[in-house]
């Protein structure tokens, strides 16, 4: 008769058919959330910042160029200005965009705008120098605001051009108490 307390009555706690068996489990549980994690929390991927700043850019440019169509000669050269930088940032920004995709930088052939859907309903009144003024405003206001979120060679574009649109509102765009070529 075989002695309960023995040792060699007992069969062992792990075999080798156990842990190979149990090593096989936890890989096929081990990929399987690996896998899970690796298609992320599910949701669309966010929008980039640089695309607000991007869209900004645009529109600060057409209201500058449009309010040079009707401002006060001795303004419209520094509306003129202010549309050509804010263009250049909008390409600067959609090259960073691209970089950032891992995608070609488009050219401006392959480059669409949107185009407005609602009705014309008659002209509209030329935007004045301080519809620019406001909008530079904002645009340097959000393009600071994004900078502590960012960093390196974006950091630096977004400084860049708050910078620039604060110098536009602030020294570009002020009006001289008499027009240029006047006396005082």
């Amino acid at each position: 008769m075989l002695d309960p307390n023995s040792d060699a009555a007992a069969p062992p706690l792990l075999s080798r058919r156990r842990v190979l068996a149990g090593g096989g489990r936890g890989l096929l549980a081990l990929a399987l959330v690996g896998t899970a994690a690796a298609c992320g929390p599910g949701g669309p991927p966010t929008p980039d910042p640089l695309e607000a700043q991007l869209d900004a850019a645009r529109r600060d440019a057409e209201l500058a160029a449009a309010a040079a169509t009707a401002a006060a000669p001795w303004m419209v050269p520094a509306l003129n200005v202010i549309a050509d930088e804010r263009t250049r940032h909008a390409a600067a920004l959609v090259e960073e965009l691209a970089r950032a995709a891992g995608k070609p930088t488009p050219t401006a052939a392959t480059e669409t705008t949107a185009v407005s859907s609602a009705p014309a309903a008659g002209p509209a009144p030329a935007p004045t120098v301080q519809d620019v003024a406001t909008a530079l405003r904002k645009s340097a206001g959000s393009a600071a605001d994004l900078v502590p979120t960012l960093s390196g060679y974006r950091a630096g574009l977004m400084g860049s051009i708050a910078a620039a649109c604060t110098a536009s509102y602030t020294v570009g765009l002020t009006t001289p108490r008499t027009p240029p070529g006047r006396p005082r």
